[in-house]
């Protein structure tokens, strides 16, 4: 038996469990409260890289501490620059990359920290590694949402269903097994099985809650709609892809419960709906969230940004300060009545990696996110889509529900011209049909962007 190994990973968990009803209460206080601890913890962290990594060292400036002042991260430079940022001497970004591969069960790396890869939609790796406190505040990050979404322990124990992931060193995959701990039942299945392998795995467990990719949620619906899926869920959650309101309806139609939208990264940025489902609450007391333009400027609440700005505050191993996530926000300007004080997300439109610029009609060009091709969702007969950018305009790949009839193309070419010429666009529409859609890490990118030709 790895007895450290599960005496560590009990240790998160209550940790974890600590801070999460501590983070719960304090969410309740007022603004002022926040901002006091947000600005004690940045000036804690920022002194602590400074003094031991050789990255920070050289780059955060004396003097008192002023958030938008510090410098922006990005990832290319966090990767290039890897074996200075971090605080461990021991740690290599090749020796790093090397172990997570040969890894086939959750382990830890010293026996104390935890280390993950992330591709992102954009293809670019993400190499981050959490020590004890770091990974304390992700399991606390994991037990607020399923507290949030009503899952809490009782007798007999919940039954909870995790698709995600394959590869154990994800978030998801490591998330899940911090949470086995026998407070409820956990059940991992890889969302790149067969259908047919998660259908049975489902049926003979009878989760009562379940989360799982957007993407993967509408094959499952399917299943069960035809009856060979036959769960009865109290609760769902869908996470790491974008989740339409079209979407949403079409899940609480096939399953008899809303789903809980689920916002999470591996740089240390989590969130989740309240009970409200009124927007994404981000948990700005763990993880500082700036939301910028293209030039790093803020932008006002109701205003999309460009791309988000991460301060994970509880990790010291591996410092991440200002990071750019390209991920594309719309923060509501008004507090939720449901009384936290945590900042919310209006509208999560995709990542800024998959926004597209296409020609215009008036001349110039015209932005378009990921969200305005929901009207492909709308569909009754399609089950996932992708789509391509391509020279002269766009390529609307579909994978149609069992049973599709004649039509579903012109359908779908129909609704996405109309969407972009209500946005001013001059793009030729294909569609076509395809049995399976590639995807990276088992989630599906939506919008696969191309550069402007000519």
């Amino acid at each position: 038996m790895r007895i450290g190994y599960h005496r560590r990973r009990l240790a998160s968990f209550a940790a974890g469990m600590k801070l999460a009803k501590q983070l719960e209460a304090q969410s309740r206080e007022p603004e002022a409260a926040l901002r006091r601890r947000q600005q004690a913890q940045l000036e804690a962290l920022v002194r602590h890289a400074r003094e031991h990594s050789p990255f920070y060292r050289e780059r955060l400036p004396d003097g008192p501490v002023v958030l938008d002042r510090l410098p922006v991260l990005e990832k290319p430079e966090l990767m290039e620059r890897y074996d200075d940022v971090v605080t461990d001497r021991r740690l290599h970004r090749d020796e790093l990359l090397a172990w997570i591969e040969s890894r086939r069960r959750d382990e830890l790396l010293h026996g104390v920290y935890r280390v993950m890869t992330t591709s992102g939609s954009s293809g670019r790796k993400g190499l981050f590694v959490y020590d004890q406190p770091g990974w304390a505040s992700i399991a606390a990050h994991l037990l607020r949402i399923t507290a949030w979404v009503g899952v809490v322990p009782r007798l007999p124990r919940r039954r909870m269903a995790m698709l995600g992931a394959p590869s154990p060193t994800h978030m998801s995959v490591q998330g899940s097994a911090t949470l086995r701990v026998g407070a409820h039942r956990v059940l991992p299945v890889p969302v790149t099985q067969p259908i047919e392998q998660q259908v049975a795995a489902l049926n003979a467990f009878r989760p009562d809650f379940l989360n799982v990719y957007p993407s993967a949620a509408v094959r499952l619906a399917e299943e069960q709609e035809a009856g060979r899926l036959r769960l009865s869920l109290e609760q769902m959650s869908t996470s790491s892809e974008l989740l339409t309101p079209e979407l949403a309806e079409r899940l609480e139609a096939a399953f008899g419960v809303r789903p809980f939208n689920v916002y999470a990264t591996t740089e240390g940025l989590f969130g989740a709906e309240c009970e409200r489902h009124d927007g994404v609450h981000l948990f700005e007391d763990v993880a500082l969230v700036e939301n910028v333009d293209e030039r790093g400027r803020a932008v006002a609440p109701g205003e999309p940004g460009a791309r988000m700005l991460v301060t994970q505050l509880h990790n010291r191993v591996q410092p991440i300060i200002r990071l750019a996530v390209s991920d594309v926000f719309t923060l509501h300007p008004e507090p939720c009545p449901c009384g936290r004080r945590l900042v919310r997300a209006a509208a999560i439109e995709g990542r800024s990696d998959d926004v597209l610029s296409l020609p215009a009609r008036a001349g110039g060009a015209v932005t378009v996110l990921p969200a305005q091709f929901a009207v492909v969702s709308r569909d009754r007969d399609v089950r996932e889509f992708q789509v391509c950018q391509e020279t002269g305009g766009l390529r609307v790949l579909v994978v149609p529900c069992a049973g599709a009839g004649p039509g579903l193309e012109q359908r779908v070419g129909a609704a996405v011209g109309r969407a972009m010429e209500d946005l001013g666009a001059d793009a030729r529409v294909r569609v076509e049909r395809r049995d399976e859609l590639a995807r990276r890490g088992g989630k599906l990118q939506i919008v696969v962007a191309r550069p402007l030709e000519g």
